[in-house]
């Protein structure tokens, strides 16, 4: 049962990492596109879209996976918060809850993104939009490099 939550566990990290690296892909086209454009907007909208399901996909699984591989009799004893013996990890979950906060604060910001979008008619991004976007963008950069230090951490487990 412990491999079975373990490799949900790796793919739910895998997905969040390759929606980082898509995330920049659509963010660097987009800034590339001339401002207005149906083709700045389709990038945008392509950015928001990879990141909610990353997020989703690599929050979600990653929860409910390591909660179940630190529950279950199975698999190595680290618990939970056991910060005398396993310094590494605890400080991984201590990231991975406030990366839990700053997921919920970037989709707070990427909804007013889309309700922005939405009360929009025209083909490409007002400069209103765009500001907004580029909020919504700035917290999941920030969650992205909380989930890389987490990587680090989980990969070397230094301390």
């Amino acid at each position: 049962m412990y491999l079975i939550f373990y490799w949900t566990h790796t793919i739910s990290w895998i997905c969040w990492l390759l929606a980082f690296l898509l995330s920049l892909v659509y963010y660097n086209k987009a800034v590339k596109s001339k401002n207005g454009s149906p083709l700045e907007k389709k990038n945008v909208l392509k950015e928001r879209k990879v990141t909610n399901i990353g997020a989703h996909v690599g929050a979600v699984g990653i929860l409910i996976s390591g909660g179940a591989m630190a529950s279950i009799p199975g698999g190595p004893k680290w618990g939970w918060f056991n910060f005398s013996q396993y310094g590494w990890l605890a400080t991984k979950q201590v990231i991975f809850f406030i990366i839990l906060a700053l997921v919920v604060v970037s989709i707070i910001r990427s909804v007013r993104f889309k309700k922005q979008m939405r009360a929009e008619e025209k083909e490409g991004l007002s400069d209103d939009s765009r500001a907004l976007w580029k909020k919504a963008y700035t917290w999941s950069v920030i969650v992205y490099l909380l989930v890389l230090i987490n990587t680090v951490l989980g990969l070397t487990r230094p301390f």
